[in-house]
């Protein structure tokens, strides 16, 4: 099965917009969030600068040597999941690529790259935007999520990871080709893809990675802050933490390098949820502070989510369901070129 899928847009609902309220204002919803991911394939997160030497690439660092899942990784999943339910702007979609291909009016110019602090997608109210001449750095931050208990995996050689092919249009249009298919998200996998070596190409260049992966298991600490952020802003950023784990239906994040092999698939788990009401905490001196765990932050976030989970209708929701769904359903793959040369009308779904 092919290892991803596009999440359908409601076109007809574009992003609701609105000004960006500065973090001096104290007035909407400020706090933090803390919680734990774990591992539920291998994943790797490569450094950002490769050290020299042989051996397999590692897993990336901060200065006290210790793993991470950095911040802005935690970030950019997040604020895709924002990006896609909310829905957000298309933010880095510019339609024009390498191969010539132009899907610059495929998109509808309502889910344009926000350009104006008065008027605001979800996800750049959030994890802010650098757009001309607008800067904003977003209500929402994550830190670095902190590794306290690593499983080993062996190192591997990745499977040929193909760049994304948006010429070929019976998957990345819509069937009467008038718009985008939607937003690409990775299946989770029974089992992992590697290769027994290195893959060279004729010309002499690599073609795939060695990597040495965490295991199954392994867990890593993170936290979010945020500051002023509306009531249904804050539902969505809960929504696109926890996701549904159900007895109808249970589903799993995918993050970090080779999610097409199978690797990244992670659980999130929140562990604790603290409000703070500035305004009171500024005019009396002291208090302002709820706090949240165990059955009532079990019981406040499922309130929050509840327009999202309730919510049977929702092609972009139930695509979500289908592809993050777990335990996973299938093994993946690549077709091969000559799938492709065959089939060059054949939808996504009959692979």
């Amino acid at each position: 099965m092919n290892p991803y899928d596009f999440v359908r847009i409601d076109w007809n609902h574009p992003p609701v917009r609105r000004a960006y309220t500065p973090q001096n204002r104290f007035d909407g919803l400020s706090g933090e969030v803390t919680g734990v991911i774990t591992t539920e394939t291998p994943l790797f997160i490569p450094q950002a600068r490769a050290r020299g030497g042989g051996g397999a690439k590692q897993f990336v660092t901060n200065a006290h040597g210790e793993k991470i899942i950095p911040g802005s990784s935690l970030k950019g999943l997040i604020r895709s999941l924002v990006e896609t339910i909310g829905p957000g702007c298309w933010r880095l979609f510019d339609g024009r690529y390498r191969d010539n291909t132009d899907y610059t009016r495929k998109l509808p110019s309502a889910f344009a790259s926000c350009n104006d602090l008065k008027s605001l997608c979800p996800a750049c109210r959030m994890f802010g935007l650098i757009q001309g001449n607008a800067l904003l750095a977003g209500n929402v931050g994550f830190e670095d999520a902190l590794c306290n208990h690593s499983v080993p995996h062996q190192a591997i050689y990745t499977p040929i990871l193909d760049a994304p092919k948006p010429r070929h249009e019976a998957w990345y249009l819509t069937t009467d080709k008038s718009r985008l298919a939607g937003r690409k998200f990775y299946f989770h996998a029974k089992s992992i893809n590697t290769s027994p070596k290195v893959r060279v190409s004729k010309s002499g260049v690599q073609l795939n990675q060695y990597i040495q992966p965490v295991g199954v298991g392994t867990s890593f600490t993170f936290s979010a802050h945020f500051t002023n952020l509306a009531a249904d802003d804050l539902s969505l950023l809960l929504y696109a933490l926890t996701l549904e784990t159900t007895i109808e239906t249970n589903m799993r994040h995918k993050i970090g390098y080779a999610k097409p092999a199978g690797l990244g698939s992670v659980r999130i788990e929140l562990t604790e949820l603290m409000l703070v009401d500035y305004k009171q905490r500024y005019t009396a001196g002291a208090g302002g502070k709820t706090v949240h765990v165990d059955i009532a932050l079990k019981n406040f976030v499922a309130q929050q989510v509840q327009h999202f989970t309730s919510n049977q209708q929702s092609n972009t929701l139930n695509d979500l369901r289908r592809i993050w769904q777990w335990p996973p359903q299938h093994e993946i793959a690549y077709p091969d070129q000559q799938w492709f040369e065959k089939n060059p009308q054949t939808p996504i779904s009959k692979t």
